[in-house]
């Protein structure tokens, strides 16, 4: 008989869990089924209130912790009482604060492993390693020795069904031009982007009669919230990432979404409306510094007007290819300049198949979800 062994993945939002968290998580299953998956979510700004229902329903954990009870358990070391750690097992970091792990780590003894996203890096002692998308960008950062490069994880292509199906199931036309819209999973976003998304689709539909809309959301809104975009009836169909081959072409907003069209190969634009930075919460620090009444607004607007003139690209396929192959519409978005944009791109085959193309090309699947599994296993 076996020792019970204990794998314990650490993520905090939407992005990281259904980005990171869920792949990883399909991939220890597949390998080492005897173990106990463990999620546990970390505090977060950008939560949903969403995560925990969708672990659930990936049918992958057999256990999970909210941000509330992991929160408890770092305050006082103690585990609900219908939970308890087997002696052996590890932690792996998939996205929040990486104090967050090392506190657990020294709860229990589990060895701690971290994947890096970003360039933040602190408390390297602590890990016994890093798993990173390039060395080159850690070299200095992290002990050699420590240091593992897997690829981006952000290449691994969602779960998602072929052209033909998905035009079916959603029942579209076959011969119409069919745009999708994605407002992301954040509150803010979804406040603001819908209303421009609905008036956007009346407007591309009022110039081009063959165009149809979908409006892909994320599985971390409300079902209460589904319901009343579906009273409206202003979509031809609304749906989630699954039927994405659906459309032609996406209009969506910065984020993990921009990576995994990419690595499907869909074409898009990017949008980053700033004439509603009020709405937008700021990470870390600014966040509590932007919220003081009157003078926040103002330093808010000081904050996005700075890193949106630093920041070169905002998709992540650009950043990844350190140039524009995916077209960023940013600042105060000039609705009749977007919808004759989108009616350029989507009337321009050859311009739609050559993004496709180059999307593939800089979004090539690096099976970084494995090779992290892989090494972990086989120590």
């Amino acid at each position: 008989m076996s020792t019970p062994f204990d794998i314990i993945l650490m993520a905090n939002s939407p992005g990281e869990l259904s980005a990171f968290a869920i792949p990883v998580a399909n991939q220890f299953k597949k390998k080492s089924p005897e173990s106990r998956l463990i999620l546990i979510l970390t505090p977060c700004q950008y939560a949903s209130g969403m995560e925990v229902d969708f672990a659930i329903s990936k049918n992958l954990f057999d256990i999970i912790l909210s941000s509330e009870e992991y929160k408890r358990l770092a305050l006082t070391g103690k585990l609900p009482a219908y939970i308890s750690f087997a002696k052996n097992g590890i932690i792996l970091y998939l996205g929040g604060d990486l104090l967050h792990p090392i506190i657990l780590s020294k709860r229990f003894g589990f060895k701690a492993y971290a994947y890096l996203a970003g360039e933040h890096v602190g408390m390297t002692g602590q890990f016994e390693k890093f798993f990173v998308p390039y060395k080159k960008k850690f070299e200095n950062k992290i002990p050699t020795a420590k240091l593992i490069e897997v690829g981006d994880m952000m290449t691994e292509p969602p779960l998602h069904v072929g052209k033909e199906e998905a035009i079916n199931a959603l029942h579209l036309k076959k011969e119409s031009k069919k745009i999708a819209m994605m407002p992301g999973s954040r509150e803010w976003a979804i406040k603001y982007l819908l209303p421009f998304y609905s008036d956007t689709s009346r407007k591309l539909k009022e110039k081009d009669s063959s165009i149809e809309t979908i409006l892909v959301l994320s599985p971390f809104i409300r079902k209460e919230k589904i319901e009343e975009i579906r009273k409206e009836k202003i979509f031809d169909a609304i749906t989630t990432f699954d039927y994405i081959k659906s459309a032609d072409l996406v209009l969506t907003i910065p984020g993990t979404n921009t990576a995994h069209l990419a690595a499907t190969g869909m074409p898009m634009i990017v949008i980053f409306p700033l004439d509603q930075i009020d709405l937008i919460p700021l990470e870390g620090l600014s966040h509590y510094i932007t919220a003081i009444p009157i003078i926040g607004k103002i330093i808010k607007r000081f904050i996005a007007f700075i890193v949106n003139k630093k920041t070169k690209y905002f998709a992540l396929p650009n950043i990844k290819a350190n140039r524009e192959i995916v077209k960023e519409i940013r600042g105060t978005i000039n609705r009749e300049s977007l919808v004759n944009e989108i009616l350029i791109f989507i009337n321009n085959k050859n311009a739609l198949e050559k993004s496709s193309s180059e999307l593939l090309s800089v979004m090539t699947p690096a099976n970084t979800a494995e090779k992290i599994v892989d090494e972990i296993l086989r120590e």
